[in-house]
């Protein structure tokens, strides 16, 4: 593969400084399959880890704990898994 298709993002939320890697399709495909639970819905708690160990680089070594809020940890995620998929091309700020 290209590794010039692989980026890093930088986001600002709540007052700190995050940086999350695209690193190509296959890492979202494998996210969504280790988060696969034998129900066949993703959980929310696998995916979040894996978002914060392979996506989220900066600050390194986050852990759900680490977040004050529920809506904190959903925002941080919830990028982190845009930029998985690659959403944040095409954009002026990576948002």
């Amino acid at each position: 593969m290209d590794k010039s298709r692989f980026y890093t993002v930088k986001k600002e939320i709540n007052g700190k400084e995050y940086t999350a890697q695209f690193s190509g399709v296959s890492t979202a495909i494998k996210a969504l399959d280790e988060s696969l639970m034998e129900n066949g819905q993703h959980s929310s708690e696998k995916l979040g880890q894996y978002i914060l160990k392979n996506i989220i680089v900066e600050p390194s070594g986050l852990e759900i704990d680490d977040f004050d809020t529920l809506e904190d940890f959903n925002e941080v995620t919830r990028w982190g898994r845009d930029v998985m998929y690659g959403k944040f091309r095409n954009t002026a700020d990576g948002k």
